[in-house]
């Protein structure tokens, strides 16, 4: 149920990118129509692109957000795993060998997930932009 929850709200998001973009096409399309016309650019055009840009940056962290969320959960997933084939080995049902050898690959797997979520939160931290666009 997890993951279709995930895809439902996936494609939620990439609907609401996709309205965004095309806002944006109109925006551009009437500025270069302005611009064409000979008409400059004024201050409802600079307060849409900061209303943009705040939209922007408030998607991008969301983004983020849900990449470290689900590096995690892909993680802690690997490690449930791992026990289950440990176990396996453990209690001598079916391969012991192999299911030892998947367990470290999912023990590798789940390091290799928290050090991309790790990576994500300094890639936030170290590009995280002030909560006002510049002016």
């Amino acid at each position: 149920m997890e993951s279709r929850d995930a895809a439902v709200e996936a494609a939620a998001d990439a609907a609401d990118r996709a309205e965004a973009a095309g806002q944006r096409a109109v925006e551009i399309a009437d500025r270069l129509t302005r611009l064409a016309a000979g008409h400059r650019t004024d201050g409802a055009d600079v307060q849409a692109a900061q209303e943009r840009a705040r939209d922007a940056m408030e998607r991008a962290g969301a983004s983020l957000d849900r990449a470290v969320i689900g590096h995690e959960r892909a993680a802690e997933s690997h490690d449930r795993t791992a026990l289950v084939h440990e176990e396996a080995a453990r209690r001598g049902i079916g391969d012991a060998a192999d299911h030892r050898r998947r367990a470290e690959e999912h023990r590798r797997d789940a390091k290799a997930d928290r050090e991309e979520a790790a990576a994500d939160r300094e890639r936030y931290a170290s590009g995280h932009q002030p909560d006002e666009p510049p002016t």
